[in-house]
């Protein structure tokens, strides 16, 4: 383990000053020596002249370098004391992002010279999370207005008589309903923090998100299997949201399977949802984008809004838990979400 990180502030300035005091010890040993010889050539006594210097230097020669350890151990606790309210800052400027935006660097104990910096970083952070507050805002205003006329449109779809545009009409229209509905969901993530302390059945969950799903997968030409555990297996969670990441996942492998196949979710312990899809899967140099909003596969047929498993991997985020993409066991893609269970 390195004491000092390459050009660090702190290993330069402990640097620099060991060096001057270094030099300055040198400089006042060498003195003393100089001293010693002109007092021991002043003695009539050439043996005792003698004597003098050579105990001169036997005593210098182990006090020196104690006394040179003793002023580095200073300069280091010295430099290392001065700038730990810079590392503090930089602790809490590390803990800021989009889920806890009123984090501020603190300012106590922060040298006169830097406190305008930490006040310029605290107000650009203020601006930012307005900014953050008012697209949040936005986004859930903009769907939430949506719901309705998209509402009265499908009900006015159905009441035409069937052909290929009024096919087509609906298809794009239940595409924008379901891009809406993401977009709800992603502000609401965004405005408030979960309640993930109520104990809930992830078993149960997944699978009435699968019921809901089956008849819709099946007028893709496609059918969903689902595979319970054999006992409840409970964990600390939001119910909606873990349901809407289930969904997000199962909607995505429906997708992305091909027509006349199987998506399979299984449930099982210690709190682990699989879901897996006969699709072209997903090369791993794009696995890790996949999660992110708004990113689409270059070339990708579906117009999806990319919304999907940024909502999953956001949900699993603040459940404490991590999604993660592996082969399928018969091709294709297996999303697997790992959540933490409860403990007895």
């Amino acid at each position: 383990m390195k004491l000092f990180r390459k050009g660090s502030l702190e290993g330069r300035l402990v640097g620099r000053l060991a060096a001057l005091s270094i030099v300055a010890m040198v400089v006042g040993f060498a003195g003393l020596v100089i001293k010693a010889y002109r007092i021991a050539h002043g003695l009539s006594d050439e043996g005792q002249a003698d004597i003098f210097v050579e105990e001169f230097m036997k005593e210098a020669a182990w006090s020196f370098p104690l006394f040179a350890a003793v002023v580095l151990a200073t300069v280091v606790v010295t430099v290392r004391t001065s700038l730990a309210p810079l590392k503090q800052a930089s602790d809490r400027a590390s803990r800021i992002d989009p889920t806890s935006p009123g984090v501020r660097l603190d300012n106590l104990g922060v040298p006169t010279e830097l406190l305008s910096l930490v006040a310029a970083i605290n107000d650009a952070l203020d601006r930012l999370e307005r900014g953050f507050e008012t697209q949040r805002r936005f986004t859930g205003d903009a769907a939430h207005e949506l719901r309705t006329p998209l509402a009265i449109l499908t009900s006015g779809l159905e009441t035409l008589p069937e052909s290929e545009e009024v096919m087509r009409l609906r298809h794009d229209v239940a595409r924008m309903t379901r891009l809406v509905e993401q977009l709800l969901r992603i502000a609401r993530l965004d405005a408030l923090p979960l309640d993930t302390r109520r104990p809930v059945d992830l078993g149960e969950i997944v699978r009435e998100v699968v019921e809901q799903l089956a008849p819709w997968a099946v007028g893709l030409g496609r059918t969903i299997a689902f595979e319970a555990p054999p006992a409840p297996i409970m964990i600390s969670g939001d119910t909606d949201a873990l349901a809407s990441a289930a969904r997000n996942l199962v909607e995505n492998a429906v997708h992305h399977t091909m027509v006349g196949t199987e998506v399979t979710v299984v449930v099982s312990a210690p709190a682990q949802v699989r879901v897996s899809d006969h699709g072209p899967g997903i090369p791993e140099h794009d696995q890790a984008k996949v999660f992110s909003r708004f990113w689409r596969a270059p070339g990708q047929a579906r117009t999806g809004a990319g919304l999907g498993l940024a909502i999953v991997a956001q949900v699993a985020e603040a459940h404490r838990g991590s999604v993660a993409i592996e082969d399928g066991p018969q091709g294709g893609a297996s999303f697997v979400l790992n959540l933490k269970p409860l403990t007895g």
